[in-house]
């Protein structure tokens, strides 16, 4: 299930807890996963910035998980707070922030 970047393919791809696994091990390159909800303004403001990055760095794929629909995800990865960002560099969770980010300090965790 690899995705790659085309015209075809939305910037920002939406993931089930069935797709999650399978989505980061395949992409063998630098992820954000978002774990955000609808309801929440601070992962709207984030949903933003993800969507300009997304647009700007073709090396970075971003994918969404919605916490309210993937509450087995949140468990998993302990998110006790949204907006939560993790970053993965080939399959490998290399960190995991919590709140506000801007897309300069979203791309300087893959450096």
């Amino acid at each position: 299930m690899v995705f790659p970047k085309n015209l075809a393919m939305p910037e920002i791809i939406a993931l089930s807890e069935e797709m999650f696994e399978s989505a980061i091990q395949e992409n063998k390159g630098k992820i954000v996963v978002d774990f955000w909800a609808p309801w929440c303004g601070p992962c709207r403001s984030l949903g933003k910035i993800l969507e300009t990055l997304a647009k700007e760095q073709e090396d970075i794929q971003i994918f969404k998980i919605n916490v309210d629909e993937c509450s087995f995800l949140a468990e998993e990865y302990e998110i006790s707070s949204i907006p939560t960002l993790l970053f993965f560099d080939h399959g490998r969770l290399i960190d995991q922030t919590v709140g506000m980010m801007t897309k300069h300090s979203i791309i300087d965790k893959f450096h």
